[in-house]
């Protein structure tokens, strides 16, 4: 099974020892991300550097990941 066959739930919970999971989950969801902050912003760079900021965030969170019936 690919990643891309793969849940978010399931790739999060990949992702603490898989950095082609998290990569995925990265492909999956950056733009969504970045359109929000860009819309909240209203600027092009810092709605870059914020949405470097989550995912960095989420690297360093990934290993404590728990499944709280929400979408990822």
């Amino acid at each position: 099974m690919t990643h891309n066959e793969i849940s978010d739930l399931e790739l999060a919970a990949q992702a603490a020892t898989d950095a082609e999971a998290f990569g995925e989950l990265y492909e999956r969801h950056v733009r969504r991300i970045y359109n929000y902050i860009y819309y909240r912003t209203g600027n092009q760079q810092d709605a870059e550097d914020l949405t470097a900021r989550v995912f960095q965030r989420a690297l360093r969170h990934v290993p404590k990941f728990e499944d709280k019936g929400v979408p990822f």
